[in-house]
């Protein structure tokens, strides 16, 4: 490497001769003015070997300071430290370099935190994402996952990262599926159920990685036959939506059910009295109420899925107004006791004196209150007895209505509040109800605020509760 001397350079290194031959003479007791005086020629030979080889010292030793300093700015930069490299401003090449290095390391470090804030975005996205989202490599290890992924098949992070999927996951099927994707090099898309710690159904996308550019040859094309550099996962959690839509197919097939059963028995019965029974004095009169009480069980199943259509559209309007618990609970006692006195069935009221206002709609707490008694009634034994009683529990009162009746088995308590959802279902239709009571209760319910829920034991009745706000005091004794 050619080196440029700069006239600054020129008069150090000749005051640095000058001072160095001085001191020699000095030395030497003016030995060397006197062999100048008579040998000009090696005086002026030895001054030039020792100006030759003091340049030669300094500059190497320049040099070196400086190249070392080139080599430790390398090594910062390799560390992802770009601190600019301080310049002596010499005008040689190294100062060049050094200038070009430090042009490189401002590159470098817009390129990295370019990456750094790409890297955190797309850690965020991913982070954030309800989906879970894993990297297989070639090698079929985990190399990524979001903790939605780790979340849906247990997978501690920590350990999981760099490990054998087949290690780290239990799911045959699933892994079955990433290894085929990375076999065929194509885009696979299913739904899988998963028994993991959130067992559902998912639909999964498995989308093979291309080889990475920089791992083939330089000059060549990237081979379509070559194995792919890895496997992107994505689980979409779809458990909800299989739900609804066997939801929706029930409904549809409960609603089918319930319409045929009186529109057969009027079909029926009308066509028997217009083949000759209208004449049929014995007969005629029973079949035209029977063709009746299909009718009114045909419109009563048509207001109910209505008014249930209409609440779950949320176009439910309620007039929240202060109310006396008696005035709630009387009418719907009086309007029970013709199909409990049918059998024997005592009916009870227990509200405390001086209990506070309730804050609702009346007309739909007593819709509320209505069907809970009715199905009271209607499962409770000849001789037993039905109590509704008010208690307060805070802000809010709970109203109960508790049987004596045959009670609800703990598989079917979790589910009395669905359409269509009968313990008995033989018996609720006999007696023409619905099956849409409990589930517009709780529609009902739930929008005032308040919730609805069984404790029941098979054998010694039911005891369905709900609550509902109070309403602000007024200071009369509203009981």
């Amino acid at each position: 490497m050619q080196v440029r001397i700069s006239w600054k350079r020129c008069l150090a290194f000749l005051a640095l001769l000058f001072v160095v031959l001085w001191a020699v003479d000095l030395f030497a007791g003016g030995a060397l003015r006197r062999a100048a005086r008579h040998s000009p020629f090696w005086m002026a030979a030895l001054a030039i070997l020792l100006f030759g080889i003091s340049t030669r010292l300094f500059f190497a030793r320049t040099s070196s300071r400086r190249a070392q300093a080139l080599k430790d700015f390398s090594r910062r930069v390799a560390h992802a430290d770009f601190r600019p490299l301080e310049l002596d401003y010499s005008g040689d090449e190294l100062d060049d370099l050094a200038t070009s290095l430090n042009e490189t390391a401002a590159r470098l470090n817009q390129t990295f935190q370019s990456l750094t804030e790409e890297r955190n975005r797309s850690s965020a996205i991913l982070g954030g994402m309800e989906e879970g989202v894993a990297v297989m490599d070639s090698a079929e290890r985990l190399v990524f996952c979001n903790p939605a992924f780790s979340a849906i098949l247990g997978v501690d992070l920590s350990r999981a990262l760099g490990r054998p999927l087949v290690e780290v996951m239990r799911q045959a099927e699933l892994f079955e599926i990433l290894r085929g994707a990375l076999r065929t090099r194509e885009v696979v898309r299913s739904e899988v159920n998963l028994d993991t710690v959130q067992p559902g159904t998912f639909a999964l996308a498995a989308v093979p990685l291309p080889p990475i550019a920089g791992m083939q040859e330089p000059g060549k094309l990237a081979d379509p036959e070559a194995k792919p550099h890895g496997v992107v996962i994505v689980l979409h959690d779809i458990t909800e939506l299989r739900r609804l839509e066997r939801v929706r197919r029930d409904f549809v097939a409960n609603v089918s059910h319930e319409f045929r059963t009186p529109l057969t028995a009027i079909q029926g019965f009308a066509e028997t009295l217009l083949a000759g029974a209208l004449h049929d004095n014995e007969n005629n009169r029973r079949f035209l109420e029977i063709i009746r009480e299909q009718s009114v069980r045909l419109a009563r199943l048509t207001d109910d899925l209505l008014k249930l259509a209409r609440i779950e559209a949320g176009r439910l309007e309620l007039e929240m107004v202060s109310l006396f618990a008696r005035d709630l609970i009387q009418p719907c006692v009086e309007a029970a006791r013709v199909d409990a006195g049918r059998k024997q069935i005592a009916l009870h009221v227990e509200v405390p004196a001086g209990f506070p206002a309730l804050l609702g709609d009346i007309h739909g707490l007593r819709e509320v209150l209505q069907n809970l008694l009715d199905n009271a009634v209607q499962y409770t034994p000849p001789g037993g007895s039905v109590t509704v009683d008010a208690q307060r529990q805070g802000d809010s009162a709970v109203l109960s209505v508790r049987d004596t009746g045959i009670g609800i088995p703990q598989a079917d308590r979790e589910r009395v509040f669905e359409r269509f959802y009968r313990v008995d279902s033989a018996r609720s239709r006999d007696s023409g109800r619905t099956g849409l009571g409990l589930s517009i209760a709780r529609h009902i319910v739930e929008a005032h605020g308040g919730r609805i829920w069984v404790e029941s034991e098979v054998g010694s009745g039911s005891a369905f509760q709900f609550t509902v706000s109070l309403a602000p005091p007024t200071g009369r004794d509203l009981s």
